[in-house]
This record gives C-alpha cells, sequence and structure tokens, in this order.
C-alpha cells in the first residue's frame, strides 16, 4: 500500500465545525453502541445455553459469534460499530454519515429490519440494561443530523 492511500484510510484533514459534531457525534454513537451490544451478547449467549448447552469461555462465545446461525441476528449491529469507528479516523462525506444513520434506523428506528427485531425485542423488554442501552442510543441519534 502506498504512502498516501494509507494516510488517506487513517487520517483525516481538520474538521469544519459542521463534520467536527458529527464526527463527535458518531463517537458518541459508538460509545453507547459498545455496552448495548455487549449486553446484547451475554442475554443471547445465556438464551443459547437454556436452549442448546453451555457455553464453555470466551473462545466458544467468540466461534459461536462469528459461526452459529443463533448469533447471526448480531452481526449488523457489530459491523456498524467497526463502520463507525473506522469512519470517524479518516475523512467522510456526509453521505457516509447518511449511511450510518440509516443502518442505525434498521436497528433502533421506526423502519427496523424484522429480523433483527424479532430477537431483540424480546431482550429489550426483559432486559434493563438493554432497554437503558437502547434509549441512551436513540437520544444521541438526532445528533446525527445535519
Amino acid at each position: 500500500m502506498d504512502r498516501d492511500a494509507f494516510y488517506k484510510r487513517t487520517m483525516h484533514t481538520p474538521d469544519d465545525p459542521e463534520r467536527a459534531q458529527l464526527r463527535a457525534a458518531l463517537r458518541d454513537v459508538s460509545k453507547l453502541l459498545l455496552p448495548l451490544h455487549r449486553s446484547l451478547i451475554d442475554a443471547a449467549r445465556d438464551d443459547y445455553a437454556f436452549g442448546y448447552g453451555p457455553v464453555e469461555g470466551p473462545g466458544h462465545l467468540l466461534r459461536l459469534l462469528n459461526e452459529d446461525p443463533f448469533f447471526a441476528w448480531l452481526k449488523p449491529m457489530t459491523s456498524l460499530i467497526v463502520d463507525i469507528d473506522e469512519l470517524v479516523r479518516a475523512d467522510f462525506e456526509t453521505a457516509a454519515v447518511d449511511d450510518i444513520r440509516t443502518r442505525l434506523d434498521r436497528l433502533f428506528g421506526p423502519n427496523v429490519d424484522p429480523e433483527f427485531s424479532e430477537r431483540y425485542v424480546p431482550i429489550l423488554q426483559r432486559d434493563v440494561d438493554v432497554a437503558a442501552g437502547h434509549a441512551a442510543v436513540r437520544k444521541a441519534l438526532p445528533r446525527l443530523k445535519m
């Protein structure tokens, strides 16, 4: 990889005030998504253990998260967190923020993905940590609008 391509992907030029606000909002959303994601993984792990058998440690859980269809519904959220974190490290166009906002809407907004919702809503209704995390993410979403 040449040096210019590396810097373009990993560095960003100084932000104007509008982009600085969006970058800060993206960072905040990412920080809120992480504990929510962790709570969802914990709840899904417990559901898996109840229905299929115990999860034998972190390595087994990681393998299940990557390979088992039971956990596939979490992948859109996992990739969203990664994409947000990559976006805030580099120059970005507002279209990229629009894409993130659309993806967040598909997970937590009025246009929710039915496959995600089918697994998410029951956990949301029974787990206080998930409910609190959900509320915090929803509260932060308006900051991503320009």
